[in-house]
């Protein structure tokens, strides 16, 4: 789980230098593989800047999912503890025995 939440979630330092060096078209095709192109005519500048925010809101929305995960499984272990636990302090059941005559009458 934690390979899944590392992918694209952590840049290269000099990554936001990297991005305005990408053409134009490479820039909207990182874009439209994040879902998140601008509406209307944009110049460079402007794809630069929402592909650096589009970037930034991935890598928080998969730090995000990694903590909930985490979370998850943190609670799955939890309620598995508890589970073992009451299983050791339930008390053995002992074995029924049809045998025994009724020495033990109640007088009411």
């Amino acid at each position: 789980t934690l390979g899944r939440a590392r992918i694209g979630a952590a840049m290269p330092p000099d990554a936001d230098d990297d991005v305005a060096r990408l053409s134009v078209a490479e820039l909207k095709k990182q874009l439209f593989f994040l879902a998140a192109f601008p509406s209307g005519h944009c110049e460079k500048a402007d794809l630069v800047a929402a592909l650096r925010a589009a970037r930034a809101e991935k890598a928080e929305r998969d730090r995000r999912k990694a903590k909930e995960e985490e979370a998850a499984e943190a609670e799955k272990r939890k309620a598995e503890a508890e589970k073992r636990k009451a299983k050791l302090l339930a008390p053995a059941p002992r074995p029924l025995n049809f045998e025994r005559k009724q020495d033990e009458v109640v007088d009411l």
